[in-house]
């Protein structure tokens, strides 16, 4: 039996593996569940993305986003979370408006 920590980071990495397929960049993992973001990378378009990543049955909470958007905000670049279902399906969810962070 895998317990939720070691759940959560089988899914980042197959969210990595995923997010290199649809061409992100500079794709880096955190060191653990410390921060705001469980993967920073960058878009096709060149845009920092700060991402949190949810398994399973996990839920993205208010004071969750508000700590991701913010760092995104600090860090110029922008704030996404995905969802990994465990089937291979991967749910993208941005947080704000990705036009106006293209370069």
């Amino acid at each position: 039996m895998v317990n939720k920590y070691r759940r959560g980071r089988i899914g980042e990495k197959k969210v990595s593996n995923w997010l290199k397929s649809h061409g992100f960049t500079n794709i880096r993992r955190s060191k653990g569940s410390r921060g705001p973001a469980d993967i920073y990378a960058v878009s096709p378009s060149g845009v920092k993305t700060y991402i949190q990543v949810k398994t399973g049955g996990g839920r993205f909470t208010s004071k969750e986003k508000l700590k991701l958007r913010q760092l995104a905000k600090q860090r110029k670049g922008f704030a996404a979370y995905i969802h990994y279902y465990g089937n291979g399906k991967v749910k993208m969810v941005p947080l704000g408006n990705w036009k106006k962070r293209r370069r």
